[in-house]
């Protein structure tokens, strides 16, 4: 609760090793969930982004404690080696586990999922599903799923570059059904958000993904067994788009 009494502040401190230092400025709330709030501030007059973790009453609170600094200190990994495999993300800036808290570069532009809705199918649309599958490749490569790599998701600056932002699902795993769900979320949220032209929008996220991993078959093999499971059992896709009964 101290973390969040901070943060509520337009001006921000955190701790330090030997003092405390007044960090964020200008706070603005830009999203409340049931696992963090995030805020755009000035950081050391830098535009961020400052997320953190919520506290669960329902938990111990040493537990609580544990999983908060376990999981801040994933996501900033995370978004590290994404860098580091050549996605473009968010730059963290500051990292306080204790507090569950991460600061991060602030990325201006709009969503990719917003960007589609309004250009619909075209050359410049497709261009940005390559590049996100592009750049699950790249993470899938080097071992490191998102876990949530929709539209929502990526955001295309005013220079035109396309960005990965939120991996606070993103985990550390070379598995195979864990890249398949990966791509297996990517599919639905084109299904449910862009099935304007969804079949097109697929073949263009495959073709940025194969191009940057090699076992890409082995995956899409798998996303279609998982396909098949629970809710898609009576009726289902191929990641094609051909319907099956």
């Amino acid at each position: 609760m101290e973390a969040l009494t901070r943060l509520s502040r337009l001006v921000e401190e955190v701790r330090t090793v030997d003092k405390v230092v007044k960090v964020l400025e200008r706070c603005e709330e830009l999203s409340v969930g049931a696992e963090a709030r995030v805020l755009r501030c000035r950081f050391l007059g830098i535009d961020a982004v400052a997320k953190l973790r919520l506290p669960k009453p329902f938990l111990d609170p040493r537990i609580d404690a544990k999983l908060r600094v376990s999981r801040t200190r994933k996501e900033a990994r995370a978004i590290l080696k994404a860098l580091e495999l050549g996605v473009r993300a968010p730059v963290p800036l500051w990292i306080d586990e204790e507090s569950g808290l991460l600061i991060m570069q602030f990325v201006e532009g709009i969503l990719l999922r917003d960007y589609v809705v309004e250009k619909g199918w075209c050359d410049d649309t497709c261009r940005y599903f390559e590049i996100l599958g592009e750049f699950l490749g790249k993470m899938h490569g080097g071992g490191l799923v998102h876990g949530d790599p929709t539209t929502s998701n990526a955001i295309i600056n005013p220079l035109g570059e396309l960005y990965v932002i939120d991996f606070g699902l993103a985990e550390f795993s070379n598995a195979l059904e864990d890249k398949a769900i990966d791509v297996h979320i990517a599919f639905r949220a084109i299904e449910s958000t862009h099935f304007v032209a969804e079949q097109e929008f697929k073949n263009c996220f495959l073709r940025g993904y194969s191009r940057t991993y090699d076992r890409w078959r082995d995956v899409v093999a798998r996303v279609r067994e998982i396909r098949t499971m629970g809710r898609y059992v009576e009726r289902r896709r191929t990641v094609w788009g051909e319907d099956r009964e």
